[in-house]
């Protein structure tokens, strides 16, 4: 690998660092580990800058703080692959989110190259290129790295320029480096790695069916949890099943016996951590009931409201297919829902298709549909089928 070099010393980690903000963009991947841990324990860093490929060790160890600075500003650009979890890493490292942010793989979505697609099968699309994925679940942690780990972590950014690149010029071709820059946007909201607790609580097997006072002890109880495991560094799912606390939300215990009958959670033993969830049940019981979050509202619709929301996703996947955009970086079928339910009743708040990009996309276009603006046509047979829209002149 005579294009690859490894940083073991700070000195050049910081001369490195100064030449990538100099250059003003560089393209970057991670390899950490978070088996055991609930922060992901770093074990290597890829940076490729157009020249050559640069493998950093912050196990040596390394203070990765100014490579973190160069993601955090807006000065230089990041390359990435799907970077939502690297850039988790940065978040708990310094506290602040990316900016300046490009993503191929969502960067494809908008070309009409697939969404989400593997490092693997763009480099396959875009460049006529193979990667080997022989090192997936190698030990990063592990001294030395062997000759098939450092080239598996070089090939994780050894296209990228390229893909950027390319990328790039088709966004450009298109018109859409706009739209591309402006979902880019979204890793600079710290929300995205962690969003808030009320709005995973549905997210819990179970959850559905509680009351207002159970989720809002379930709240309580999720949001423990999340601070036992940071305390102890313990991955969230080894510390207290899901299915534990939507039980413990139902059943509202006030007395020790009465979690020790629980079945599946051992840490019944522990007095502390019965009186703290026998605490937060408590806490959450004396709040105020106005602060408690909604129950859920199962959704009964009339079989007409079932056809336009089929009729508006058919719309919605046939003007992505005709203009090369990948309906799955558009939006969900509640996302249509979401859309339908504030054209019915426009003091809502205001859906994702009707913001930003998608409005320009879509939801004008939806919104011309259901009401009665335009109308569909179903062309070509059952040999070409074809949807499009006849618009109505205005009066």
């Amino acid at each position: 690998m005579s294009d690859v070099q490894i940083v073991l010393d700070q000195d050049h980690l910081a001369d490195c660092c100064a030449a990538w903000r100099e250059q003003g963009w560089f393209c970057f991947d991670t390899e950490f580990i978070r088996d055991e841990t609930f922060v992901a324990d770093l074990c290597l860093v890829q940076v490729h800058d157009g020249q050559g490929i640069t493998l950093i060790d912050p196990m040596v160890p390394l203070d990765m703080d100014p490579f973190w600075q160069l993601v955090t500003t807006p000065d230089v650009m990041a390359v990435v692959h799907a970077g939502k979890e690297d850039f988790d890493v940065c978040l708990r490292a310094t506290g602040h989110p990316p900016r300046n942010v490009f993503d191929v793989q969502i960067a494809s979505g908008f070309v009409g190259a697939g969404y989400p697609l593997s490092l693997a099968r763009l480099v396959q699309a875009l460049l006529k290129k193979r990667l080997s994925k022989g090192q997936t679940l190698t030990d990063w942690a592990r001294r030395p790295l062997t000759d098939e780990q450092l080239t598996y972590a070089a090939d994780d950014v050894r296209y990228l320029p390229a893909l950027h690149r390319k990328l790039t010029e088709r966004l450009e071709r298109s018109g859409r480096l706009g739209w591309a820059t402006e979902e880019f946007a979204k890793f600079e909201r710290p929300e995205m790695y962690r969003p808030p607790t009320e709005d995973r609580l549905f997210k819990l097997k179970g959850s559905k069916r509680l009351d207002a006072l159970g989720l809002a002890v379930l709240r309580d109880l999720v949001e423990w949890r999340e601070e036992w495991a940071i305390e102890k560094n313990r991955p969230i799912r080894a510390m207290v099943r899901d299915d534990v606390l939507v039980e413990i939300a139902k059943r509202r215990p006030t007395r020790m016996d009465q979690l020790e009958v629980l079945r599946g959670f051992p840490q019944a033993r522990n007095p502390r951590i019965v009186k703290e969830v026998l605490r937060r049940i408590e806490r959450a019981r004396e709040s105020d009931p106005k602060s408690w979050p909604a129950p859920y509202q199962p959704r009964e619709d009339t079989p007409m409201i079932k056809v336009t929301l089929d009729l508006m996703s058919a719309f919605l996947r046939a003007t992505c297919h005709a203009e090369q955009l990948d309906a799955e970086l558009v939006g969900s079928s509640q996302k249509l829902r979401d859309l339908l339910d504030y054209l019915r009743e426009p003091g809502s708040d205001e859906p994702l298709l009707m913001q930003g990009w998608r409005a320009e996309f879509i939801g004008r276009r939806l919104e011309d549909l259901l009401n009665g603006r335009c109308e569909l046509h179903l062309s070509g047979g059952p040999q070409d089928p074809r949807l499009h829209v006849v618009s109505h002149d205005a009066d």
